[in-house]
């Protein structure tokens, strides 16, 4: 069964764990999966390996590691991929509780027109 683990870095402020489950309840709409996680780099609970083993435990055998980044750099490029194994070509497989777990890493947001549409809108509201 397919999973998704939804990944950000973690935040003092609890609006950024709210942002994500909320983000994730909206996620659940477009993917086709039935198991979706949040995971946090840092300072927010579930970590990343958390969420995982959640997912696999409620019946994932396929994830899709999602970091919820709007660029490349060092915790999209190595942190996050050195949290689960590693990836090569953005695969790779673990073993969770003995069980092998398909790993898929997608990219981060990056130039994406419809961010740049809700930037737009942000402007608006100020006009």
């Amino acid at each position: 069964m397919k999973g998704a683990i939804l990944v950000g870095h973690g935040s003092r402020l609890s609006y950024n764990k709210e942002l994500l489950i909320k983000l994730s309840e909206i996620f659940k709409e477009y993917f086709d999966g039935k198991i979706i996680e949040i995971g946090f780099m840092e300072m927010n609970t579930p970590k990343i390996m958390d969420a995982v083993r959640s997912a696999v435990k409620r019946g994932a055998d396929e994830l899709y590691i999602v970091p919820v980044f709007l660029a490349k750099g060092v915790h999209t490029t190595e942190d996050i991929p050195n949290e689960v194994g590693g990836f090569q070509n953005g695969k790779s497989t673990i073993d969770v509780d003995g069980k092998k777990v398909k790993l898929v890493y997608c990219e981060p947001i990056g130039p994406d027109r419809r961010i740049a549409e809700i930037l737009w809108d942000r402007v608006q509201e100020k006009y």
